[in-house]
């Protein structure tokens, strides 16, 4: 499922925004990130030994920052500090998300780290979405689960919202990465913006450092998360 409909085609010039999850463990590869060119997103796990200073580092040159929200999966992995689960009342479940976003300085918007399970449920993301509002931050759906509702419930209170068309990175092989990238410049083409997510691998950070020059090669804009909700703000008759 893509992030929308169609958009008309005469709205913009084919976006694209590139998502990089899971910041904040590893000061190289997240160094590497930030050193891409252009508006690559930055999704920073909050409580991690690096997350803050490479979200301050990543502000500085202009990259967007998220926080990268660890929530309940169906696989049992342990989340973590600053983690939500489903056994959570509503004080516990909120506290925790604000004490998340300002952990994390320059955050501008957020998306679930994980979260199979606890994207399934209504209630907690009405809660995300109640924080979301009350902190002005947007929300983009990483879709861990088919069956999430997080977007949804972000369109009904009203947050400003995405959500993901294409994971570059699952395999890390140069062909696998090489199809996951084409998919999503395909994405973008068809319905004039696509959402990209991957993670600061170093076999992502070269060949991003490798590929980015074909979005403008094929016409396609490199955008921040915000940037890709404030070009659609104007079109949501179409979504």
């Amino acid at each position: 499922m893509t992030s929308a409909h169609l958009v008309k085609a005469d709205v913009f010039q084919p976006s694209m925004v590139i998502i990089i999850d899971d910041l904040g463990y590893n000061l190289a590869n997240g160094l590497g990130i930030i050193n891409l060119p252009g508006p690559i997103t930055l999704a920073v796990i909050p409580h991690t030994r690096h997350g803050a200073s490479l979200a301050s580092t990543g502000a500085k040159v202009d990259k967007e920052i998220m926080l990268h929200v660890p929530m309940q999966n169906h696989a049992g992995i342990k989340l973590g500090k600053g983690g939500l689960t489903l056994g959570m009342d509503e004080k516990t479940f909120k506290d925790i998300l604000r004490k998340d976003a300002a952990n994390i300085p320059f955050t501008q918007g957020l998306n679930n780290h994980m979260g199979s399970a606890l994207t399934e449920q209504a209630l907690p993301m009405l809660w995300t979405m109640d924080v979301a509002k009350e902190l002005e931050l947007f929300f983009v759906d990483s879709r861990t689960s088919a069956t999430s509702v997080a977007w949804q419930q972000a369109i009904a209170q009203n947050v400003p919202t995405l959500k993901r068309d294409v994971f570059l990175d699952n395999d890390t092989s140069t062909e696998a990465l090489e199809i996951q990238f084409q998919q999503a410049m395909d994405v973008a083409r068809k319905n004039k913006f696509a959402v990209l997510i991957g993670h600061p691998y170093p076999e992502t950070i070269a060949f991003l450092s490798q590929s980015l020059g074909k979005l403008d090669e094929a016409g396609i804009k490199l955008v921040s998360a915000s940037a890709l909700i404030e070009l659609l703000k104007p079109h949501l008759d179409t979504l």
